[in-house]
């Protein structure tokens, strides 16, 4: 699966269980735009030797070189239930 459409499925996915608590955003390498915004983190990733694609979460690498949907949306499922958030919590 490209990496822009998993993106987008772990998004739909974690909007269902979180709603707007969770951000999910995509940035192409590709795109000068944000070669120059993430240029500092972009020479971080070449220096460390990390594949793309990476994911991020909440400044920290979670995974280089592939982008699951269902692996993506446990992690983030698991960094909420450790601040007490759950699923049912988020949309009452």
């Amino acid at each position: 699966m490209p990496s822009a459409k998993a993106a987008a499925a772990a998004a739909a996915s974690l909007g269902r269980l979180y709603g707007p608590q969770v951000v999910v955003r995509y940035h192409s390498v590709g795109d000068p735009l944000v070669q120059a915004e993430y240029a500092a983190l972009l020479a971080h990733f070449s220096e460390e030797r990390l594949p793309f694609p990476v994911t991020i979460l909440d400044g920290v690498v979670l995974f280089a070189g592939g982008l699951q949907p269902l692996k993506l949306v446990a992690a983030v499922a698991e960094h909420l239930a450790r601040a007490g958030i759950t699923p049912s919590q988020s949309q009452v």
